[in-house]
């Protein structure tokens, strides 16, 4: 393989980690800020909770960083 392509395997590589521990590092403060700050209820009866919108978002956000690891 020429260097060039294999310097752009490794970038790649480089970005696909860079972005799935940035996705499992705001999950888990997504999930810390829904389960420890004590939220004020919702205005409207119709919006879910605030903190398990955020333990919903950051389980989701969990998964698809988890998604992008198993990608490569």
């Amino acid at each position: 393989m020429p260097d060039g392509i294999q310097e752009g395997i490794v970038e790649t590589n480089r970005r696909f980690t860079l972005r799935w521990k940035v996705m499992l590092a705001l999950s888990v403060v997504f999930i810390a800020l829904g389960m420890c700050v004590d939220w004020s209820p919702s205005q409207d009866a119709s919006l879910p909770d605030t903190s398990s919108f955020l333990v919903i978002l950051g389980v989701l956000l969990g998964c698809a960083g988890l998604l992008t690891a198993t990608r490569r």
